[in-house]
């Protein structure tokens, strides 16, 4: 399944050397799981397992009292309804026969 994956982590400060350090840690650990498609937003195709190992790494990083991660189950049937405008292009899922 695809998944959207946002976040928001909340600096107290300009130099907030703590939250810094975490939203570069959530950066790299959603790049290991899926694209980059804006700033704090990420399409991620996921299995069950995958999924669960995601938000496993993503609890190790964050503030859960200040910081802020949401993943969105995006089905098929709207995934087909998604509209580009600008760069960029729609994930797909690959379907793949053994033979």
């Amino acid at each position: 399944m695809i998944y959207i994956v946002t976040y928001d982590i909340r600096f107290d400060k300009t130099n907030d050397s703590r939250a810094q350090k975490r939203l570069r840690e959530v950066s790299r650990v959603l790049q290991d799981f899926g694209l980059r498609r804006q700033r704090s937003v990420f399409e991620c195709i996921l299995e069950a397992d995958r999924l669960e190992l995601l938000k496993k790494r993503i609890l190790r990083v964050i503030d859960r009292k200040r910081d802020s991660i949401r993943i969105y189950p995006l089905c098929e049937k709207c995934l087909k309804k998604t509209i580009v405008q600008g760069i960029g292009e729609i994930i797909t899922i690959q379907e793949y026969e053994i033979v």
